[in-house]
């Protein structure tokens, strides 16, 4: 049974592995990330601007690479990136300044990007991958279409067409819409939002999941995944009831309420989810509160705190390390002691996001209740 309804998360893995980034920045590259993926692209982590895309894409890219052509510079936030004077493309070499001899990076680049350069020019040859290029909302389609004829030199690729709701289109009962056809070999879809231009690590990973699995189900006949409850196994039983917690500091400081959990008993080359729904009362002071799901973030979505006296979920994705003995998984807060919340319906599964489901409908109880009074109360509201 397991096996099975793991299944949904394998397909998005598998999924994922159909796309490439036609540069623009690295945002795409994050989704694969967080979305369990490490697929290799000449695009992938590159910030390339569209009319030198194009101009590239035209000559097969012929000047990239060549002697003279890549120089290393380090980026505002302190990483090497490695810039083709011939094209405009900077691609993110993952080195943080001082790391690493320049020179020796620069040469180990040359040969790198010479690789990722064929391995491109292959695929847009067959056309055996989805092409992914985010775009303005009010960029003239002709842009795009020059784009697309710039592919369709080389072979039968499909393109996808990204753009963002905005914040003007989003309210709070905004919901992914699937991805649709407008031409032969273009897809158009959109997510809720893009990532802020200078943080591309920062993204909205749910919109993007599910734009990403429609585009692929359209392209190649095949139906969505459900991503309803059930849809990912468990990968370990968490109480689930209604929980009270309330900060351990007298100054503003962290307050952990996690789970230890041993990665020995789970894939260490998966992405986990840790999700629950979270009310935050009205004279909460805290500056935050969010989840965990072992060592780093592969997306997440911390508690909206303008948003009290109501459900929302938070959520977080993230992998389990080798050699390690531990890793936390649950909530967090940064707060004192004056400050609580209420969390329910705690769940950590296999997979990138957390599954669709419904808000609790039942009424909080009041902010102070005495211990057998509200067992009493609990036990005769939930199931």
């Amino acid at each position: 049974m397991t096996g099975i309804r793991n299944a949904a998360a394998a397909r998005l893995s598998e999924r994922l592995h159909g796309f490439r980034s036609l540069g623009g920045n690295c945002e795409f590259g994050f989704v694969q990330r967080y979305g369990g993926v490490e697929p290799s692209g000449l695009l992938r982590f590159a910030y390339t601007p569209m009319e030198d895309l194009i101009r590239g894409l035209r000559c097969g890219f012929a000047d990239f690479g060549a002697p003279g052509d890549l120089r290393i510079a380090i980026s505002d936030g302190g990483t090497y990136y490695c810039h083709s004077v011939a094209y405009n493309i900077w691609s993110n070499t993952g080195h943080p300044a001082g790391s690493i001899d320049p020179d020796v990076l620069v040469e180990r680049e040359y040969g790198r990007l010479a690789h990722l350069k064929r391995k491109m020019l292959d695929e847009l040859a067959d056309g055996s991958k989805i092409l992914v290029r985010k775009v303005d909302r009010d960029a003239p389609d002709s842009d795009f279409e020059r784009l697309a004829e710039a592919v369709w030199a080389h072979g039968p690729s499909t393109l996808l067409r990204v753009v963002e709701a905005g914040p003007d289109r989003v309210g709070s009962d905004w919901r992914p819409e699937p991805a649709r056809r407008v031409a032969d070999r273009v897809i158009a879809g959109q997510v809720r939002r893009f990532a802020p231009t200078a943080q591309a690590w920062e993204i909205d990973l749910e919109p993007w999941l599910h734009l990403i699995d429609s585009a692929y189900a359209l392209e190649h006949g095949a139906p969505p995944t459900t991503f309803e409850a059930g849809a990912f196994g468990a990968a370990l039983t968490l109480p689930g009831g209604l929980r009270r917690h309330a900060g351990r500091h007298a100054a503003t400081a962290l307050s952990a309420y996690t789970r230890a959990v041993e990665p020995s008993g789970l894939g260490t080359d998966r992405a986990y989810v840790f999700s629950t729904w979270v009310w935050i009362p009205e004279a909460f002071a805290g500056e935050r509160v969010f989840a965990v799901a072992g060592h780093g973030r592969l997306g997440w979505r911390d508690a909206d705190l303008s948003r009290r006296d109501c459900w929302q979920r938070v959520w977080a994705g993230g992998r389990m390390r080798l050699g390690v003995a531990r890793e936390p998984v649950g909530l967090g807060m940064i707060g004192t002691r004056r400050d609580r919340f209420w969390s329910f319906g705690a769940r950590f599964h296999e997979g990138p996001i957390p599954e669709a489901a419904a808000a609790p409908t039942f009424r909080m109880p009041p902010p102070r209740f005495p211990g057998r009074t509200l067992l009493g109360w609990l036990r005769s509201r939930l199931p």
